[in-house]
């Protein structure tokens, strides 16, 4: 099931039910402590929030977007492009 709105916690728990799995058989299937996946739903856990993700088949940040702020990226810049700009101070006399 896809869901359209927030996920808070209760959702993501009951769609792991389900899809026919618990909090606790997605952390042994990842090779995690069992709590992992429970504290993930309450506070930042990047391995349990991982964990959940991938059983759900989404990124964490779709879960959890207030742990994974967006990310605005600005073109990088060369070196040799920021050397060439003379500072119009440099050519008053």
């Amino acid at each position: 099931m896809m869901r359209k709105g927030r996920w808070d916690r209760h959702a993501i728990k009951a769609e792991i039910g389900r899809r026919g799995s618990s909090l606790l058989a997605i952390a042994r299937d990842a090779g995690l402590e069992p709590s992992s996946t429970r504290v993930a739903l309450r506070r930042r856990h990047p391995a349990g929030e991982e964990a959940i993700a991938a059983f759900l088949g989404v990124d964490p940040a779709v879960l959890w977007p207030e742990r994974y702020p967006a990310r605005i990226t600005a073109p990088a810049s060369s070196s040799a492009d920021s050397s060439e700009v003379a500072s119009p101070n440099l050519h008053a006399a």
